[in-house]
């Protein structure tokens, strides 16, 4: 207990540098009088559990482990633009976002999408689904998190756990369920929702081929 508690106290360390080192940046960047021509973009790699569904570390897809922040401020913008987005958007989604940004053709090879849209129309259409992996052979010390793949949509999760005979699965409905406590994989009334999460799982697999 104690080497987690000191653990969380080093993290929430680090939350308050980053804080501060941010407030530094944006108050540079108002002394040198280009805040406003600058595009700001704050995110992070990757969540952390410390704790949830009893466990800690990353490379999970539980909300905890796959959700980051994702700020951009673009003072070009009309005021009225300003505010939270619902849509999902992946970190493969920042490269082309940003060459848009500053006027850099994106390459066709380049994968992602360009969130400008979404940006200046909090209604513009986002992404409807998108596939997960975490497919690392980990031989380190101690328990490694399990390797496993899904998809995830606005309003379900299907993840499959790839080590697994038979194979475990799960289903979640984030909308009814947004801790992913209730595991539907069993449940007779999902069944075509499983069916049809699994196909589209089996579908991006065969794309990294």
């Amino acid at each position: 207990m104690r080497a987690y508690q000191k653990a969380m106290a080093q993290t929430y360390r680090y939350i308050s540098r980053a804080d501060i080192a941010v407030g530094r940046i944006l108050q540079a960047l108002r002394d040198k009088g280009c805040d406003d021509q600058t595009v700001v973009i704050f995110t992070s790699d990757n969540g952390s559990l410390q704790g949830a569904h009893r466990l800690v570390g990353k490379w999970s897809m539980y909300e905890e482990s796959i959700r980051v922040p994702l700020i951009i401020r673009d003072p070009r913008l009309p005021a009225a633009t300003r505010g939270r987005r619902t849509q999902m958007a992946l970190n493969i989604d920042l490269a082309p976002t940003m060459l848009a940004l500053a006027g850099v053709p994106i390459p066709d090879s380049m994968q992602g999408a360009d969130l400008r849209p979404i940006l200046r129309d909090p209604r513009a259409p986002g992404r409807a689904e998108w596939y997960y992996e975490h497919a690392i052979e980990f031989d380190g010390p101690g328990k490694p998190l399990p390797r496993c793949e899904g998809v995830r949509t606005e309003r379900w999760k299907y993840v499959r756990y790839l080590d697994t005979a038979p194979l475990q699965e799960e289903l979640f409905d984030l909308r009814a369920d947004p801790q992913e406590e209730r595991n539907l994989a069993r449940d007779r009334a999902s069944a075509e929702v499983l069916a049809r999460l699994r196909g589209r799982c089996v579908e991006y697999r065969q794309t990294l081929k």
